[in-house]
């Protein structure tokens, strides 16, 4: 029995320490409580303290330090950042475990900021933190891992789950079946923008040779069905994927809607229904692929939604929003309120790594209800444009393996468009890199 003992059992608390709880695989009962409950602490029991002094001399004591400062991070054994404000210096430089967790997990900071109006949305240049390396670190997980240390080097007895294999959703955003004017317009601009960065750094051949890109895209026609090639990959490796799907639904989305969204229409193409069923039927599953404008507008969403369902014939329970569009303060709500059971949006656009500083599935935290979501996230932490369209293929991603070895439950997902097959792009050569040396670590 574990009794964890502070002056208040706030609800971000509990929280944090249910989503340890299920993560870790906690294999013990426990008790939350306030110590003006009076409840009996039997002090044959494991006390856990959570609060500005310890009380009880043998408990294992977790300094309450409630408050943070951006990127002032004291840095335990290298590789774990703490805030600089949560280190209790009384004692030996404890930390405040459970509020770090918070702050991440909750992406307490983007709340903040979209709070103030200020959008951080789906670009990690927009948000508070400076300090890249931190996106590379699964921060919760090790908080999580230090903590179960403490638990067990206190109490022997109390016992965790086993390390899991790494459960890896491989997906596919489903956004073009055919190019398009916008696309041309769209990834064109992509490769003169990347060209004109690459001169500035000096580096003239590879400016000229994104230019060229930019130019042929423009005007080579290419075929984008590309069904076929994922189905032979994924029976060569033995996997399964999840496919997500845009449906249309007409409405005012104006230039915006023309622009960033996908141009086909499900509920009219007989080929693209077939597709999903085949796909389905193979043992993939398809999930919602939500329209830019749907991220803050509930009633469009369920709308799509249904548009998905009705056209391949079955309950759709899995999401992620096109361009990795949401706002805190609204799509977590309307994807609980729509009946999605797990969503995948939370990654950045422009870089990969653990927007919540996680690489297991988790619930997000409802900052407006002060409770967790009902839905799962499971973190998107690599993508095809993160290597092309932002870092020219530069990330190894050794970052993702090293969390394999460390956490006890991974379970994050890895996105490449459906379509890169295509020489318009040759993004493919990479995923499968990816994935055959995923499968490697698992035997």
């Amino acid at each position: 029995m574990i009794t964890v003992v502070a002056d208040e059992i706030e609800p971000w608390f509990k929280y944090i320490w249910e989503q340890f709880v299920r993560i870790n695989s906690l294999d013990a009962d426990y008790l939350l409580t306030a110590y003006f409950e009076n409840n009996q602490i039997n002090s044959a029991d494991l006390i856990l303290e959570y609060g500005n002094r310890q009380r009880y001399p043998h408990s294992l004591f977790i300094p309450m330090r409630k408050e943070f400062k951006t990127d002032d991070y004291v840095w335990i054994q290298g590789d774990l950042p703490v805030y600089r404000s949560t280190v209790d210096e009384d004692s030996n430089g404890n930390y405040d475990i459970f509020y770090n967790a918070f702050v991440h997990l909750s992406r307490l900071e983007e709340w903040e900021e979209e709070k103030a109006g200020r959008l951080t949305q789906s670009y990690s240049f927009k948000h508070l933190r400076k300090d890249k390396r931190i996106w590379e670190i699964p921060v919760v997980n090790y908080l999580f891992n230090e903590l179960e240390e403490k638990i067990k080097a206190k109490c022997p007895a109390v016992s965790f789950g086993g390390r899991e294999k790494p459960a890896i959703e491989f997906s596919h955003d489903v956004d073009y079946i055919c190019k398009t004017a916008q696309l041309r317009f769209k990834q064109s601009a992509f490769h003169f923008f990347n060209s004109g960065k690459l001169l500035l750094r000096g580096e003239f051949w590879k400016s000229l040779s994104k230019f060229k890109s930019g130019f042929a895209f423009v005007f080579q026609n290419s075929d984008y069905w590309r069904f076929d090639y994922w189905d032979e990959l994924e029976r060569r490796f033995n996997i399964k994927s999840v496919y997500y799907f845009f449906a249309r639904s007409y409405g005012s989305g104006g230039i915006k809607q023309f622009f960033i969204d996908p141009s086909y229409d499900i509920s009219k193409n007989d080929r693209l229904k077939d597709k999903c069923r085949d796909l389905i039927s193979r043992g993939n599953r398809l999930g919602i692929h939500g329209s830019y404008l749907s991220s803050e507008d509930g009633s469009l969403f369920r709308r799509e939604k249904e548009i998905l369902e009705n056209a391949v014939g079955c309950k759709i329970t899995k999401s992620r929003q096109h361009w990795l569009n949401y706002y805190e303060g609204k799509t977590p709500y309307i994807l609980d309120s729509a009946g999605i059971e797990q969503d995948s949006t939370l990654g950045f656009n422009d870089i990969s790594g653990f927007r919540s500083g996680i690489a297991s599935a988790y619930n997000p935290y409802d900052h407006m209800n002060d409770k967790p979501f009902s839905h799962q996230e499971i973190p998107m932490v690599v993508m095809d444009s993160h290597l092309y369209d932002y870092s020219n293929g530069e990330d190894d991603m050794r970052w993702l393996f090293e969390c394999f070895e460390r956490v006890r439950k991974v379970e994050v997902s890895i996105n490449w468009h459906q379509r890169v097959v295509s020489p318009d792009y040759g993004w493919h050569t990479e995923y499968e890199r990816l994935v055959s040396k995923i499968k490697r670590t698992e035997q």
